[in-house]
C-alpha cells in the first residue's frame, strides 16, 4: 500500500469514530431514513436517479467510498441489490452493525475506490458514489476507468459532491467570499475542477448524460459538527439565501451522470 493510501485509510478509520458520525449512525437517524429512503440524497440527486432507474427493484448498485453509508441503506430500503465498498474497515464494520439491526442485505466489501480490486467487471446497473469521494481520489481518471469497467453495458454512473467553484474560498458563511486559493490549485488537497471531472470520465469512455449545479439544502453544508450544534435555529434559517449569506450565491453541490 503507497503512502497516499495509507493515510487516506488511516484517517477515515480515525473519522469513522468521530462525533459526527456517531451522529449519523443513532437510531433516530436510521429510523428516519428507513421511513424515508430518499432523505440520503439531495432532493435534485433523487430526481435524477428516479429519472434513470425508475424501479431500482432487482438492480445491482455499487457505492464506492461509501462513507457514512446512508446511501446505501437507502439503496437497499428501495429494493436495489447494494454493495458497499470502502477504504475504512471502520466505517463498514459500523455500517454491517446498522444493516443487520434493521434486516438490510447488503455486500460490504474493503477496497480501493481507485482500483476496485474485488470488484467483478461488468456487474452493475448503477455505480454511485456520494459527498466527498474525489477529495480522497489522487487518480480519477484511474477511478473512472474501473467504474467503467464494473458497469454493465449501459450501466450508469452517478456522481455527487460539494461543487469546485467552491474550493477557492474560506467557505465562510453571513460573510462575503474570499478567496484562499487560485481554482487551478489541485493538489495537494484533491479540489478537482469541472473540466476534470468532466475529462476523466470522458477517458475513460464514459458518455456524459446530463449535469446539475444545486443549492445547498441545509445548514450542514456550512458549517462542522461542532459548529453545527451550536446555531440557534432562527439564526441559520436564512442561511441558504444569497442575499443574507453571500457564498449561498454559488452552487453547492454538483452531479453528473454518465453512461457505459
Amino acid at each position: 500500500m503507497d503512502e497516499w493510501l495509507k493515510q487516506v485509510k488511516d484517517s477515515w478509520n480515525e473519522t469513522a469514530d468521530s462525533d459526527w458520525y456517531r451522529s449519523l449512525r443513532t437510531n433516530e437517524k436510521i429510523e428516519e431514513l428507513v421511513k424515508e429512503p430518499a432523505n440520503a440524497f439531495h432532493p435534485s440527486v433523487h430526481q435524477l436517479i428516479n429519472k434513470y432507474i425508475p424501479d431500482l427493484h432487482g438492480k445491482k448498485v455499487l457505492l464506492p467510498s461509501s462513507g457514512d453509508n446512508h446511501a446505501a441503506f437507502a439503496f437497499a430500503l428501495l429494493g436495489a441489490e447494494v454493495t458497499s465498498s470502502d477504504i475504512s474497515e471502520k466505517q463498514l464494520e459500523h455500517a454491517q452493525e446498522i444493516a443487520n439491526k434493521f434486516n438490510l442485505s447488503i455486500c460490504f466489501v474493503c477496497d480501493d475506490t481507485t482500483q476496485l480490486s474485488n470488484i467483478e467487471d461488468n456487474s452493475f446497473d448503477l455505480v454511485y458514489t456520494s459527498n466527498g469521494t474525489h477529495t480522497w481520489i489522487a487518480d480519477i481518471v484511474t477511478m473512472y476507468k474501473n467504474i467503467y469497467r464494473v458497469l454493465k453495458p449501459t450501466g450508469l454512473s452517478i456522481m455527487f459532491d460539494i461543487h469546485p467553484f467552491n474550493r477557492p474560498f474560506t467557505g465562510e458563511p453571513w460573510k462575503e467570499p474570499k478567496i484562499k486559493k487560485p481554482y487551478e490549485e489541485i493538489m495537494p488537497h484533491c479540489h478537482w475542477r469541472v473540466q476534470d471531472l468532466v475529462n476523466a470520465m470522458i477517458w475513460a469512455r464514459l458518455s456524459i448524460k446530463e449535469m446539475e449545479e444545486l443549492q445547498a439544502v441545509n445548514a450542514s453544508f456550512w458549517f462542522s459538527y461542532a459548529e453545527l450544534i451550536k446555531q440557534k435555529k432562527e439564526k441559520i434559517a436564512k442561511i441558504n439565501n444569497w442575499e443574507h449569506n453571500p457564498m449561498a450565491a454559488l452552487p453547492a453541490w454538483i452531479s453528473i451522470v454518465a453512461q457505459k
